[in-house]
């Protein structure tokens, strides 16, 4: 069983989280929503190869699937919890050409911030 000191976050701080709260907020996440970088990294941000030109609105529709895939974990669920979820993320640059989608488990769950606010956040299953 985690002690409270391993249940809190220094969110602010530390920089392996992002904030996509704003996104969040359009799947009624009532909380503020943090994303571990090794989730960005490996499920929204495009790696575009030798020119880094993508559109930027993939990004943002790869952050809003694995959003929705969190919400959809939760399941109306309110208090602390931990569950695991499912999202399909494409591996590789985008010169590379198409790729099939590969099933990645993430979790999500509630956890504390430094003032001791409960926070959602969005992470590898080992992290």
């Amino acid at each position: 069983m985690q002690t409270d000191d391993e249940l809190q976050l220094n969110l602010n701080s530390a920089p392996d989280y992002r904030n996509v709260t704003s996104t969040a907020k359009l799947f009624n996440f009532r909380r503020p929503v943090y994303m571990s970088i090794s989730v960005w990294e490996d499920c929204v941000k495009l790696n575009s190869g030798a020119n880094n030109k993508f559109d930027e609105l993939i990004v943002l529709q790869r952050l809003r699937h694995v959003l929705f895939m969190a919400a959809s974990a939760m399941h109306g669920r309110f208090g602390d919890f931990e569950q695991e979820f499912t999202v399909y993320r494409v591996v590789g640059q985008l010169s590379e050409g198409v790729r099939k989608p590969e099933p990645l488990i993430l979790k999500l769950m509630t956890r504390n911030d430094e003032q001791g606010q409960s926070v959602y956040v969005i992470c590898l299953p080992d992290e």
